[in-house]
């Protein structure tokens, strides 16, 4: 091979090796913006109610950005950001002790215990996110009209902002 191929072909190893590792690099740091936290409770949860781990993950990082004190304006709770009667109610239907809404595993158990009871009621993620922001009162009255559509700006921006973070999850973990 002629000194010049030899500096070609160098150039091209050089070049895929540096796209290479750039990539690496970005993945690391996007996997950084959306961590996996708290994966022996998702994991647990969302296989024993049948909710994918991404869409848990995407909840926790729009809901709290996995800060478990977190409290809203509204009084929601922990890293799912559960209104405590929901917690509540959600602890009374699986007959079940009450504990701490703060506590990670509780939280991330009823949260994803939640989103699970959505998704079998409405058989659509969109939906069942909609009802995690709005309240089951507020979609099934949106159902009611044809064609469907969600009334609040707020429940609006949740759920298209939960697509993209969804996306970014599935993307970086769930190929």
């Amino acid at each position: 091979m002629s000194n010049k191929h030899t500096k070609i072909v160098i150039s091209l190893a050089l070049l895929v090796l540096v796209i290479g590792i750039s990539y690496l690099i970005s993945n690391y740091i996007q996997r950084l913006f959306y961590p996996r936290e708290y994966s022996e409770y998702v994991g647990t949860y969302a296989a024993e109610f049948d909710v994918p781990e991404y869409i848990a993950y995407s909840v926790i990082k729009v809901e709290s950005g996995f800060d478990k004190e977190a409290v809203s304006q509204k009084g929601a709770c922990g890293l799912m950001q559960l209104m405590p009667d929901t917690y509540l109610w959600l602890v009374q239907t699986r007959g079940e002790k009450e504990g701490d809404i703060l506590d990670p595993q509780e939280n991330i158990k009823y949260g994803i215990y939640y989103l699970g009871m959505l998704y079998d009621r409405y058989e659509d993620w969109t939906l069942a996110l909609c009802a995690y922001n709005a309240g089951m009162g507020n979609v099934d009255k949106w159902l009611e009209n044809e064609p469907f559509e969600i009334q609040f700006i707020e429940t609006q921006y949740y759920v298209n902002k939960l697509e993209v973070v969804i996306d970014k999850y599935k993307s970086l973990y769930y190929r």
